[in-house]
């Protein structure tokens, strides 16, 4: 894994900062056990989100074992996602485990660089793609080209965003012959600036002070000190579905063919469904989501370990 990058701007408070936002920074640093850059042995993914979560041992530092009743706990304490969207994400996790039934239902954070399996995928804000050989560390050049599009804000916006987003994406498909973007990545790439804005900032408005925003990004950290903390609002499946269909309108960009973009559609491509028809589109995906409770909702009670159903992926 790359060297976490550090950016000196991001390691003071900034002179205008109020007496008490300084003193709701201390008191919420207290609430978090304190950061480091990951060490030999543990691993990180392509995910600044739970690479931040990790540094902070919010979730196991070790970047290895994660189960769905972990990932619940440690993204509420740590950004205030609720378990429902945790539910999905945890089951396309567990999916990247090279052999989830047999093993056990978890994964280790380096699973996820597998390509175009619901968390890694070309264009992305920080990351390069699949095909230069490093798709997992993050890259100061990329994300250099996302902040170009706050020149002169102190704080996002979703109709910001959403051209940053949309840049990525155009930039990667005129310059990368193997660049990947079905549906599936279509939807992904929505999600992925959709939980920045809501987790550093508010999950309705997509609001955020930028240097937030830079510290989960170039730092994976925590931006406490900086005056954050968890957003008072859950971030939701709902919330995450509302703000993609926003970005989406902010960027002109068409919609795949046959996808109405909102809950269903977002919920459909964690569960291994096709978005636009409903069929199964992902037989491994699909009998996961069902053993992990996916399906419905409502999270399976399942031991971390099920064996005997290697042959449901047949």
């Amino acid at each position: 894994m790359g060297n976490v990058r550090r950016d000196p701007s991001l390691l003071s408070l900034k002179t205008s900062v109020s007496v008490k936002a300084a003193s709701t920074s201390s008191s919420a640093s207290s609430n978090y056990p304190a950061w480091h850059p990951p060490q030999s042995g543990e691993v990180r993914s392509p995910c600044p989100g739970l690479n931040t979560l990790a540094n902070h041992d919010i979730c196991p530092r070790s970047g290895k074992g994660y189960t769905i009743p972990i990932l619940t706990e440690c993204l509420k304490k740590g950004f205030n996602v609720g378990a429902d969207f945790t539910l999905l994400i945890g089951t396309a996790g567990i999916g990247s485990n090279p052999d989830p039934l047999t093993s056990g239902l978890y994964f280790d954070l380096d699973m996820l660089d597998r390509h175009d399996f619901l968390i890694e995928h070309d264009a992305s804000l920080s990351r390069a793609d699949a095909s230069t050989g490093n798709n997992y560390s993050f890259n100061q050049t990329i994300f250099d080209t996302v902040l170009a599009y706050y020149n002169g804000m102190n704080d996002t916006s979703i109709p910001v965003a959403s051209k940053a987003r949309f840049n990525r994406v155009q930039t990667e498909a005129s310059r990368d012959p193997d660049f990947s973007y079905s549906p599936v990545q279509f939807i992904l790439s929505y999600g992925e600036t959709a939980l920045y804005l809501s987790t550093m900032g508010d999950p309705t408005t997509g609001v955020a002070p930028l240097e937030y925003v830079r510290s989960l990004f170039e730092e994976e950290r925590l931006p406490y000190e900086l005056g954050w903390q968890p957003p008072q609002e859950t971030t939701s499946l709902a919330s995450l579905a509302a703000m993609v269909v926003e970005l989406n309108a902010a960027s002109g960009e068409q919609v795949p063919e046959g996808i109405i973009l909102g809950e269903n559609s977002l919920r459909a491509v964690f569960i291994g469904l096709n978005a636009a028809t409903g069929e199964i589109e992902n037989d491994t995906l699909h009998t996961l989501a069902n053993l992990t409770g996916a399906l419905t909702g409502v999270a399976s009670t399942l031991t971390s370990v099920v064996k005997g159903v290697t042959g449901l992926l047949a």
